[in-house]
């Protein structure tokens, strides 16, 4: 199997034989290909999120691999998600809900075993390039708060942002960042710009091409691989090229209601920013929708050239490959735009597995968790499980998609403010106790909190005891 490459605007599939992942039998302990794309939601195309995405390397693994449609972070800000993903505990055991926080300097978690630092200890190479941690530290003398240096055996020092042609010409599009409601971070980071800068000399292709060069190199143990890629984060600043993929004009606007915040609380109306209204009085809501549009066709661009690495590669029939965001991104949604909302736009992110032993093809609906990739990766790889793990293996759905587990899984923001999800709903409680609750069954845009109404107090009630139970349990 050959993946895509984007050359001025047009893509040209590059032929080649398709790999039959029915027949290959194991004789060998299988490596890990692990790619985690920042802020990425799922408009992928091949989670329909967006009819005009353009993804076509992340769309080919979800072809051949097992898609999980509906996979949820435990955090949906980068540090805490990542943390809780590669320590395999919950923020709300670790106390870390902020970027500024590093689980180690907490006495009891010291000395936790993160899922790299289990494979290294079962004989895995492990190697690390981009973004995996929230800092990426590689050599570089002083760690960043959110690093975790000695996790991997190799990590190359990464630099995150695409290369900006002079900060002289950071633009402001017009928008009134001084006003009230307009979060302060975002008057830095909230731009969007098509470079003139080739791919190669991008952060985020050099980190890709660190790993493709791995890949084509021989090594005489089984490897965890690592690659992150920085972009869709904010800024959207990305080769002109593929800005040029999408016609603003043409662009479809994601869904929303007007007045949407009307039956949430405080802390869901302080969600809510006057940044969306500006975008859509000043006509630049499109343009902003087609600029994260183009900084995700960028990343998938990224992400083929380490797949094609892979498949050029001997370890293409023994490598697993796990592709993932580390949580999602509103773009208008809940009149909000960015992360760190406890809505569905929010906690929900693309998860892709493909095992080379099994049958692909499949599509997996039911509730997981980032938290469960260490212990499935575990299982999957025959290693020794850790026991202080508290997701759980979703290894059998790869198996069998149907299968029903009926888990129900967490995403916190902050002690106290917790929203847990069903198969059918997800329930919400803020600091100040006020509760939502969605049916998604017949509102998955989340438009009409039903905490309130008595032909939902049964499933409230049993959303309350659901949550409660697993976050008494965990402290």
């Amino acid at each position: 199997m050959k993946f895509f490459k984007m050359k001025k605007g047009i893509l040209l599939i590059l032929l080649g034989v398709v790999f039959n992942t029915a027949t290959f039998a194991q004789t060998e302990q299988p490596n890990v290909l692990f790619i985690m794309v920042d802020d990425m939601n799922d408009w992928v195309n091949a989670f329909g999120g967006h009819p005009q995405a353009i993804t076509p390397n992340i769309d080919q693994v979800a072809k051949e691999g097992v898609m999980f449609k509906n996979a949820y972070c435990s955090a949906p800000l980068c540090n805490p998600s990542r943390t809780s993903l590669l320590t395999g505990l919950r923020p709300s055991t670790t106390g870390v809900y902020g970027n500024s926080e590093h689980f180690r300097d907490k006495e009891e978690f010291k000395n936790v075993v993160t899922l790299p630092q289990h494979f290294s200890a079962n004989g895995y190479q492990t190697v690390a390039s981009g973004k995996i941690f929230h800092s990426p530290r590689g050599t570089k003398p002083t760690p960043k708060p959110g690093s975790d240096p000695g996790s991997f055996q190799v990590e190359k020092y990464s630099k995150l942002g695409t290369k900006f042609p002079d900060p002289s010409l950071r633009r402001q599009h017009g928008i009134n960042f001084n006003q009230k409601g307009i979060k302060a971070n975002f008057k830095k980071a909230f731009d969007w710009y098509p470079i003139e800068d080739e791919l190669e000399e991008t952060n985020d292709w050099q980190n890709a091409e660190y790993c493709a060069k791995f890949l084509k190199e021989e090594h005489d143990k089984p490897f965890f691989l690592a690659c992150g890629i920085f972009r869709p984060h904010l800024p959207w600043y990305a080769p002109k090229k593929y800005f040029d993929m999408y016609d603003v004009e043409n662009i479809q606007l994601p869904k929303v209601l007007e007045n949407d915040l009307e039956d949430t609380g405080n802390f869901g109306k302080k969600m809510g920013t006057n940044l969306h209204k500006e975008l859509v009085e000043k006509g630049l809501w499109k343009e902003a929708v087609a600029a994260y549009l183009a900084n995700l066709t960028f990343a998938d661009e990224c992400v083929g050239e380490v797949l094609n690495a892979l498949y050029d590669s001997k370890y293409k029939k023994n490598t697993i490959i796990v592709i993932m965001g580390d949580h999602g991104w509103h773009l208008g949604e809940k009149d909000f735009w960015g992360k760190n909302t406890l809505w569905e736009r929010s906690a929900k992110t693309p998860l892709i597995i493909l095992d080379p032993r099994q049958k692909g093809g499949k599509v997996v609906n039911e509730v997981v968790s980032l938290l469960d990739v260490y212990p499935t990766l575990t299982e999957m790889c025959d290693l020794p499980s850790n026991a202080s793990n508290e997701g759980e293996s979703i290894a059998a759905l790869l198996k069998k998609p149907t299968k029903k587990m009926n888990k129900a899984v967490i995403t916190s923001k902050d002690k106290g403010m917790h929203s847990i999800r069903s198969n059918q709903f997800r329930y919400t409680i803020y600091k100040d106790g006020f509760e939502e609750l969605y049916d998604h069954d017949n509102d998955p845009n989340e438009w009409t909190n039903v905490a309130k109404k008595g032909q939902y107090k049964n499933a409230l009630e049993e959303m309350r005891n659901l949550l409660k139970n697993k976050i008494e349990r965990n402290n």
